[in-house]
């Protein structure tokens, strides 16, 4: 009995089971719980807006550096044509050069209606700027940017393999040669000369044309075909001079183009030094880079900066870079001999010491003087001058930051932006590219 009660005594005053929560441990572990998520959704929206913010600014930052390497590796190509160099800015020329441009050419005139002025203008003023559109071949350009003119030779021979492309018919060509095949005169008077039949049947195609009689009457001649409408009849293949021939060429008479070159789709006569071997063909290379105010759909309302190129029209504009929503350029001019007197390019070279030809007091010296932003265009004058380009793009994010409001002012050369008072984040690069191909011809050791 004694030992029964001490059982049970002892069982009754042992440890306590638990065998559930009470309704307040209910609610303090659900809370601490809803605490804990809550927290940890924070954490989550937190990191995933920081990498959507991150991921914003790095496509900004890489559409900046992108257009801007776009542009470069154009323009430091601008002003080159194989082994042509144009008489105008060839300090080893000794009489006055006759190929010093005359006007600013039209970046938008089909090659159909090319003249021999027109193409000697495209081969002189490799780079050309604009603060409105120069013509029908520029659409839909955002406000307050400028449009921008590349023009070269393909830096390597049509069909020569590799990653240039095969010579195709009817494509836009430049040849020069080093030895120039004669042709054969039809006819010719006291101021006229019938060119080979094979010559352009486009009237004024050789309008400017500077021909030189090289065998037969009139040997050794020089003259220039008039500019006037009319100097070049295409039917007939008969040019009118500017200036009388001193003895009038006929049918003996064998002539080359002075200048060495052809620009155009057809018609290439020219050869290598050996005289022999035929000339290299190179792409005629013409980009127009402008800011567009859409990227695929008209409407979408994101700038982008486009490509129109030249082929024997000017083709469709191709989007490059989404988000550039400001582009504008200056051009640097050399208006400045190393004595500091102007250049004049409708004269010869003049040495400021004929025996060391070490300094030219009438040829620019290949530094840019001043930068200028072109307004319509620059003039003849500028452009003609121009070794470098200073490129400022404004890069704009893609999508609107939530809570961010832009009232920056960016300053790009003389041109202020903004503030633009929205939610998208922007960014100014700039750089500035000289022009190798024409600021080095200039240079002298």
């Amino acid at each position: 009995m004694t030992n029964r009660l001490i059982f049970q005594s002892a069982r009754m005053t042992g440890p306590v089971i638990q065998r559930g929560l009470s309704l307040i441990e209910l609610m303090i572990a659900i809370t601490l719980g809803m605490l804990v998520m809550a927290g940890l959704l924070a954490l989550f929206i937190n990191i995933t807006r920081n990498n959507s913010e991150l991921a914003r600014v790095n496509s900004q930052i890489e559409n900046g550096r992108f257009a801007i390497q776009v542009l470069e590796n154009d323009i430091v190509h601008a002003g080159f044509w194989g082994t042509h160099v144009p008489q105008f800015d060839d300090l080893t020329y000794e009489v006055v050069p006759t190929d010093a441009p005359t006007a600013v050419p039209d970046p938008c005139l089909e090659a159909a209606s090319w003249n021999a002025v027109h193409k000697n203008n495209l081969i002189t003023i490799p780079v050309q700027a604009y603060n409105a559109s120069p013509g029908s071949c520029v659409t839909n350009k955002f406000d307050n940017t400028d449009v921008l003119v590349v023009r070269h030779a393909d830096t390597c021979a049509a069909g020569s393999g590799g990653n240039c492309e095969a010579d195709i018919a009817g494509k836009l060509y430049f040849q020069h040669g080093l030895c120039e095949a004669p042709m054969q005169a039809q006819a010719g008077s006291i101021n006229t000369i019938t060119l080979e039949a094979g010559a352009s049947a486009t009237d004024d195609f050789y309008n400017g044309a500077r021909i030189r009689i090289v065998s037969g009457a009139g040997q050794g001649q020089i003259g220039v075909v008039g500019s006037a409408a009319g100097s070049y009849v295409g039917a007939t293949k008969v040019a009118t001079m500017s200036a009388n021939w001193a003895i009038a060429p006929d049918v003996t008479s064998k002539y080359v183009f002075d200048s060495g070159y052809v620009l155009g789709d057809a018609g290439f006569p020219f050869t290598k030094r050996d005289c022999t071997t035929t000339a290299d063909k190179r792409k005629y290379v013409s980009n127009i880079y402008y800011i567009r105010n859409y990227a695929a759909t008209a409407g979408d309302g994101i700038p982008t900066l486009v490509r129109s190129t030249f082929g024997t029209s000017a083709g469709g504009a191709e989007a490059l870079i989404e988000g550039i929503d400001g582009f504008n350029v200056e051009i640097g001019v050399d208006n400045q001999s190393e004595t500091g007197a102007a250049p004049v390019y409708t004269a010869a070279v003049a040495w400021a010491d004929p025996a060391t030809k070490l300094v030219a007091t009438n040829r620019g010296d290949g530094e840019p003087d001043e930068y200028v932003r072109c307004a319509a265009t620059c003039t003849v004058d500028q452009l003609a001058n121009a070794v470098a380009v200073k490129l400022y793009v404004l890069a704009r994010a893609k999508e609107a930051t939530a809570g961010y409001t832009d009232t920056k002012i960016y300053q790009m050369g003389t041109v202020s932006r903004g503030p633009f008072n929205d939610g998208f984040k922007r960014h100014v690069f700039s750089t500035t590219v000289r022009l190798a191909n024409v600021s080095g011809r200039r240079e002298t050791p």
